[in-house]
C-alpha cells in the first residue's frame, strides 16, 4: 500500500514537470510592491497591447480624467533615471530596486520637490528642457511609499493617466505588470469579434477567393461560433487571425489578451503568450498583427501564424509556423482559445473542409520585382534609387512600383509609388530622389515627403551630389517638396492681451510649423535662458515664472524657433512686472 502511494506521488510529480512549462507564467505578487497610486486602479491599457510599431510596455492606470494624483515609490530603491522629453514618455522616473527589477513611471506632471530641484538645476546648467539623467546608486534613495511625483499627461500621452512598468533591471526587458497582484477587477472573458482566414499562396483559397476573408463571430451558450455556419470551405495552405480584446470590469477600454492557442483536431498547434518582450524585438508587432487592417480599418487583430522573418520570442509552440495544410476532402476541427491575465477564457470552435472542386477567383500578380525577405534589393530607375537591406521585410514582397511624371505647384520631382503603406517593413531603407533644376537655388530646403492619410508627412532628407537622400521606415508614395516657411510664434494667455504681467503666473506661446517640423526652440529673458516647457501635441511653449523672472521693471522676452530645414523666426516683447 505504501509502495503504491509513493509510486503515485512520483507519477504526479512527473506529470507536473511536463505540464508546468506549458502553463507556467511569471508572477510578481511575491515582490511586495505596493500600488503606485492610492486611487482605485482601472486600466485604459494593459501589457503587450498591439500598437503600430511597438507593443505597449506597461499598464495605463486611469486618473479620473485629470492630473495631479500622488505617485508613490512601489518599493525601496534609488532613482536610477530621470528623463524629460517633449514626446514619448514625457516626464518619467525610473527606480531600481534591490529585488532585481526596475519600476517606471511615465507621463508625469511634475516630480516631488527634491527631484524638481535636482532636475531643474541640470536643465538650467545644460540650457535644455529635454534631459536624460542617470543618478548614481545612493544619490537619490527612496523608501517604499515615498511620494515621488504627480500624475500627468506629458509626452505622447493621449490623455491624463499613469503609465507604469516593471522591467528586469539586468536587461531592461518590460514584464507583465498585471501579475503584480494589484487590486484590478476582471472577471470578464475576452471578446472575440472576427475570424480572419488567409490563403498563403496562389494554390490556396477560402470562400472561392484567393484573398483573405473575415467572418463575424457570435457567442452562443458561452462559446463563440462563426455566424455564417460552423464549416468553412477552403483548400491549401491557410493562416488564421483573430480580432479579440480583453475586457475589464467597469471600463469601456479594449485591451490585449495574455495568450492565444490554436488546436487542430484537439492537438495544440500554435501558442503565443505575452510575458516579456524586449524593446529590441517590439517592432515585430507589425508582423504579429494584421498591419493592413490596423492602418486601414483601425482593427487590431492577432495573426495566428508566423511570417518567415518574424523573430518574436512570444511563440511558445508552433507547427508549420501555424499554417494549416488542408487537403482534398479532409475536415479539420479548429479550436481557438484566448485567455487574459486573470485567466478568464473564451473559445471558438469551427471546421475547415478541404474542397478543391470549388471555383475560385484569383487575381494574378504582375509585379516586375519580387523581393525575397532574406535578400537586399536595389532599384535604380528614372529619378530615383531605392536600397532595401536584407531581412528588412517580414515576407517575400511582390513590389508594386510606378512613376507619375506630372507636376503640381510646390512639387519638385516625380512622384513615386513604392508599394503601399499597408505593408509593414521592419528596417529603414534608403531612397534617393533627383530634384528639378528649378529647385537648385533652394535645394537645402527640399524635403522627402510621403503622401499621408490626411496630410503630407515630412520624412527629412539631405542633399548630396544632386540628389536628396532619406532613410524611411514606411512603404508608400513619395515626392520632393520645399519647406521655405519659418515657424509661427503666437503669444497666448496673459501676454496675448497685454505686456503687463504682474498678475501672470506664466508666459506661453503657440508654436507651429507647416511641414518639416520644429527642430529647436530657445526662450530667454534679458538674454538669459529660462525653462520653457515644450508640448508639441498642444503646440505649447510655456514658462512658469520662477526665481529668474524679474520682479520689478521692464524685461525682454525673446523666443527663437527653427524648423528642420533651418527656417527661423523670432518673437520679441518688452514686458512689465511689478511685484511688491
Amino acid at each position: 500500500m505504501a509502495f503504491r502511494m509513493v509510486k503515485a506521488f512520483f507519477v504526479f510529480v512527473i506529470f507536473l514537470c511536463f505540464q508546468l512549462p506549458i502553463f507556467a507564467q511569471l508572477r510578481f505578487d511575491t515582490l511586495g510592491w505596493r500600488a503606485p497610486v492610492d486611487i482605485p486602479i482601472f486600466l485604459s491599457g494593459n501589457y503587450c497591447e498591439l500598437r503600430e510599431g511597438h507593443f505597449h510596455a506597461g499598464i495605463d492606470i486611469k486618473t479620473q480624467g485629470t492630473e495631479g494624483f500622488k505617485v508613490y515609490a512601489v518599493n525601496e530603491g534609488y532613482i536610477s533615471r530621470i528623463k524629460i522629453a517633449s514626446g514619448g514618455y514625457g516626464k518619467s522616473l525610473y527606480i531600481t530596486h534591490p529585488d532585481g527589477y526596475t519600476s517606471v513611471y511615465a507621463h508625469l506632471k511634475e516630480f516631488n520637490i527634491q527631484l524638481e530641484k535636482y532636475i531643474r538645476a541640470i536643465q538650467y546648467q545644460r540650457e535644455s528642457f529635454e534631459v536624460d539623467v542617470y543618478p548614481k546608486m545612493g544619490e537619490l534613495p527612496v523608501t517604499k511609499g515615498d511620494i515621488i511625483a504627480l500624475t500627468g499627461n506629458s509626452g505622447s500621452s493621449g490623455g491624463p493617466h499613469l503609465h507604469f512598468e516593471i522591467r528586469e533591471t539586468a536587461n531592461s526587458v518590460p514584464m507583465n505588470g498585471l501579475f503584480l497582484g494589484y487590486d484590478i477587477k476582471d472577471n470578464l472573458a475576452p471578446d472575440m469579434d472576427y475570424l480572419y482566414v488567409y490563403p498563403q499562396d496562389a494554390n490556396s483559397w477560402v470562400n472561392r477567393k484567393n484573398g483573405s476573408h473575415f467572418y463575424d463571430l457570435k457567442k452562443v451558450n458561452g462559446r463563440y461560433k462563426i455566424s455564417q455556419g460552423d464549416t468553412l470551405q477552403a483548400f491549401g495552405s491557410i493562416g488564421l487571425g483573430l480580432k479579440v480584446d480583453d475586457l475589464l470590469n467597469e471600463s469601456t477600454n479594449r485591451c490585449g489578451v495574455y495568450w492565444i492557442k490554436t488546436f487542430v483536431n484537439d492537438t495544440l498547434y500554435f501558442h503565443e503568450q505575452f510575458d516579456g518582450v524586449s524593446f529590441a524585438e517590439s517592432r515585430y508587432v507589425n508582423s504579429l498583427m494584421d498591419y493592413k487592417e490596423s492602418i486601414e480599418k483601425k482593427r487590431k487583430l492577432y495573426k495566428l501564424f508566423i511570417d518567415p522573418n518574424n523573430k518574436l520570442s512570444v511563440y511558445k509552440k508552433e507547427v508549420n509556423r501555424g499554417i494549416i495544410e488542408l487537403r482534398a476532402y479532409g475536415v479539420s476541427k479548429i479550436t481557438i482559445q484566448a485567455v487574459d491575465a486573470y485567466f478568464n477564457k473564451s473559445e471558438l470552435t469551427f471546421y475547415l473542409e478541404g474542397n478543391p472542386a470549388k471555383k475560385m477567383q484569383f487575381k494574378g500578380n504582375n509585379s516586375k520585382w519580387i523581393i525575397p525577405w532574406q535578400k537586399s534589393f536595389q532599384l535604380d530607375t528614372t529619378g530615383i534609387s531605392i536600397s532595401i537591406p536584407k531581412e528588412a521585410l517580414y515576407d517575400t514582397l511582390n513590389l508594386e512600383f510606378s512613376i507619375d511624371t506630372s507636376r503640381i505647384a510646390g512639387v519638385y520631382s516625380n512622384t513615386y509609388k513604392i508599394h503601399n503603406p499597408f505593408t509593414p517593413i521592419h528596417e529603414a531603407y534608403e531612397i534617393r530622389l533627383n530634384y528639378d533644376v528649378i529647385a537648385e537655388p533652394f535645394k537645402d530646403k527640399l524635403v522627402v515627403t510621403m503622401v499621408g492619410e490626411k496630410e503630407p508627412i515630412a520624412s527629412g532628407g539631405i542633399e548630396k551630389n544632386g540628389m536628396i537622400y532619406a532613410q524611411v521606415r514606411e512603404l508608400g508614395t513619395y515626392y520632393l517638396t520645399a519647406d521655405t516657411i519659418p515657424p509661427k510664434i503666437i503669444p497666448t494667455g496673459a501676454l496675448a492681451k497685454s505686456n503687463e504681467l504682474s498678475n501672470a503666473q506664466f508666459i506661453q506661446f503657440k508654436i507651429t510649423d507647416n511641414l518639416s517640423g520644429i527642430k529647436k526652440l530657445r526662450g530667454t529673458i534679458n538674454g538669459n535662458w529660462v525653462l520653457f516647457q515644450w508640448d508639441p501635441k498642444k503646440d505649447s511653449y510655456k514658462y512658469e515664472m520662477d526665481e529668474f523672472t524679474p520682479k520689478n521693471g521692464t524685461f525682454e522676452v525673446l523666443i527663437e524657433a527653427t524648423d528642420e530645414r533651418g527656417n527661423r523666426t523670432t518673437f520679441k516683447a518688452n514686458c512689465v512686472r511689478n511685484i511688491l
